[in-house]
């Protein structure tokens, strides 16, 4: 008789049991509303830090390779001074077929600001982590 009464102390009776389910069914419209948009801030901050992570290094080392390539081939036209006129025409020509910078309807696109554009995209990747574990960790 005692292991009956203990096993049902802790429990609901049928009587009490409906009610007690339809209550913790119901939740408040505040607890619905901060949901949703708990869900959806994580969802813009996800992906965006997904769009980052591919076109960050991407743009940094398009910027780099633009950047250090005129250098290299400036280098090499020292190393060809010694060399065949038609090899240091080549290395000249080379060189200046390499442009500083492009200008798109008024933007003016150079290596420094491809690889801004690409540290700044690494600082949003970092920021969108940051704030999607936030967002996760609050609910």
């Amino acid at each position: 008789m005692q292991i009956n009464s203990l096993r049902t102390e802790g429990r609901l009776t049928p009587e009490q049991a409906p009610n007690q389910l339809s209550f913790q069914n119901k939740k408040s419209p505040n607890t619905l509303i901060r949901t949703a948009l708990s869900a959806i801030s994580y969802f813009i901050f996800y992906f965006l830090q997904q769009v980052a992570e591919i076109f960050a290094p991407m743009l940094l080392i398009i910027g780099l390779v633009w950047k250090f390539i005129p250098t290299l081939l400036h280098s090499m036209m020292h190393l060809t001074d010694n060399a065949d006129p038609q090899i240091r025409d080549i290395v000249t020509n080379g060189s200046n077929l390499i442009p500083t910078s492009i200008n798109f309807s008024g933007y003016t696109l150079s290596a420094s600001t491809l690889i801004f554009w690409g540290i700044l995209l690494l600082a949003l990747a970092a920021l969108s982590a940051t704030l999607t574990s936030f967002f996760g960790y609050k609910n």
